[in-house]
């Protein structure tokens, strides 16, 4: 891969700061549907894409100085398709009550624009 996709996107600086254990970071295809968060508020949420065909649901989130402080990421797994990837998500994330799991799926499938919380 010769760049990485929406590489200025809050993902390439989670995992600069956070390297994941299950993937590299070059083996991201692309952000099949993103659940934006805040600074110091809401965590990330990300449908990715990899280069060896699966999907993979990751998580994070930062405090108010951003990724290269205090911040982590969280590794959901690997799955067979997106859809499966966000139904592995919250239905509602327990600290900000957000529909997760819709708004991943919505993007997946074209209801939604991607980086969007609706």
């Amino acid at each position: 891969m010769t760049e990485r996709p929406h590489k200025n996107d809050d993902l390439w600086y989670a995992l600069e700061n956070n390297l994941p254990s299950m993937f590299k970071p070059d083996d991201i295809i692309d952000i099949v549907a993103e659940v934006p968060g805040a600074n110091d508020e809401f965590d990330w949420w990300w449908v990715l894409a990899m280069t060896d065909g699966r999907f993979f649901l990751l998580s994070g989130g930062c405090d108010y100085t951003g990724w290269d402080c205090r911040s982590g990421i969280k590794e959901h797994g690997y799955f067979e398709n997106a859809k499966a990837a966000a139904q592995a998500a919250p239905n509602v994330e327990e600290c900000s009550k957000r529909d997760i799991q819709n708004n991943l799926y919505r993007q997946i499938v074209g209801e939604q624009p991607l980086f969007l919380y609706i």
